[in-house]
């Protein structure tokens, strides 16, 4: 059940052509997608900004300057990209930065909203096909510099967002395996959610179950009627592969790629006995039930999602607190590495390293990794705080850094920090 709030909580989706953005507010049932511009791609808006005269930003929709208009300042176009590809982003010799390019780009996607923003704290989900650590950063950046509170700033991949979409319609929908389709880089690719309920919590994966290409290559000069049969074979013989010794409770079919005009008997063997939805916004919806989730409106699931971004190994500390050895948490298994960040604070005794302790989530050995503190002033005992920062740069990845900060006035700080890499 979705509780009654006045927060906004925004899903957008990032790529290379377009981005999506749903969002969803106490004046709405459920997550509603914003279109942005009439027509068929109304729910796509383009990567590409104008700045027109009077220096006002908005999204540029490719069409050319009107007669009789002022001359724009700068047009932007394949903002993604650029950026993906590490190209200057420039227009008329001037150059952009591309965490304020970002940052405008952000804000003209949600001047829509502008009534729904006033008086309530701002909560966003942003997906896209692979998380990186560029991007991880860029988009935490950019969205700061619109006033979003880095603690209600939210990123993860496609598939994470397919998971979310789908707990989140009704349950006979997904009390199997679930199918994604979808069209991407000249080729069909079938993905298989499945759920292991022999675990607690349980645990949700996504695998991809079959390519196929459906390039220039494949067609091999076919005619038009003869490529359609042969993409309706095709297509086919994929979703054999996908639905061998599975049984799959509902696909979806993501953009309009696919056709009855073509795929006619492709899409009757999808829908027998199952059910099938085609659609467009699904990983706008999926953000955003992921970032109600997080924001504490749509009450959590006894599942974790394995995705490729999940950390699977504990990390903490054996520490004296209270006059009590015990183990100190920092970073649990289960998260998405780019929201694993811990900072502490404690005082060594005769201490000159730190222990870190490493616990699979499932079965597996414990493992203890040793960080000296080289270099350490010599130091009556209890008399060295230190600051641990515990950060991940990937699911498998991990940085430690430790700060000597002195004991007040007793000891002043050496300026030492020591780093180490751990990696799983």
């Amino acid at each position: 059940m979705i509780q009654a709030t006045n927060e906004l909580i925004l899903g957008i989706e990032l790529n290379e052509r377009f981005a999506q953005l749903t969002y969803f507010h106490q004046s709405v049932k459920d997550p509603v997608t914003l279109g942005m511009n009439s027509g068929p791609d109304q729910l796509l808006i383009p990567m590409a900004l104008r700045q027109d005269a009077q220096g006002r930003w908005e999204i540029w929709n490719g069409e050319p300057q009107g007669e009789g208009e002022e001359p724009d300042k700068a047009r932007i176009s394949d903002i993604y990209r650029k950026i993906e590809d590490g190209q200057t982003v420039s227009d008329d010799g001037t150059v952009f930065d591309e965490t304020e390019l970002l940052a405008i780009y952000f804000e003209a996607c949600m001047s829509k909203l502008k009534l729904l923003t006033q008086n309530t704290r701002i909560h966003v989900m942003v997906t896209v096909k692979e998380l990186t650590e560029k991007w991880s950063g860029l988009i935490t950046a950019s969205l700061e510099k619109n006033g979003v509170d880095r603690k209600r700033i939210y990123l993860q991949d496609y598939l994470s967002s397919f998971y979310y979409y789908t707990v989140n319609q009704k349950k006979e929908l997904w009390y199997q395996d679930v199918a994604l389709l979808e069209y991407e880089e000249e080729a069909i690719v079938g993905y298989v959610l499945h759920i292991d309920r022999g675990t607690r919590p349980a645990i949700a994966r996504v695998d991809k179950i079959a390519r196929q290409p459906m390039d220039d290559s494949v067609r091999a000069g076919m005619g038009e009627q003869e490529w359609q049969k042969e993409k309706d074979r095709l297509f086919f013989e994929l979703l054999k592969k996908v639905f061998e010794r599975r049984t799959i409770s509902v696909s979806y079919l993501m953009g309009d790629y696919f056709n009855k005009s073509w795929a006619e008997r492709s899409i009757q063997y999808l829908c027998y006995k199952r059910h099938a939805f085609q659609g467009r916004n699904l990983y706008s919806k999926g953000a955003c039930y992921a970032a109600m989730e997080r924001a504490g409106l749509i009450p959590g699931r006894d599942i974790i999602f394995g995705g490729n971004d999940m950390i699977e190994r504990n990390l903490g500390m054996e520490m004296r607190i209270r006059g009590k050895e015990t183990f100190y948490p920092m970073v649990s298994a289960g998260i998405n590495w780019y929201e694993a960040h811990h900072v502490c604070e404690f005082i060594l005794n005769k201490e000159r390293e730190i222990r870190i302790i490493s616990r699979p989530m499932a079965s597996g050995d414990t493992i203890v990794h040793i960080m000296r503190l080289t270099g350490l002033p010599s130091r009556a005992d209890r008399g060295t705080r230190i600051r641990l920062t515990v950060y991940f740069s990937s699911p498998t990845k991990c940085h430690i850094e430790a700060e000597d900060l002195g004991f007040g006035g007793f000891y002043r700080p050496s300026g030492l920090i020591w780093s180490r890499t751990l990696l799983f």
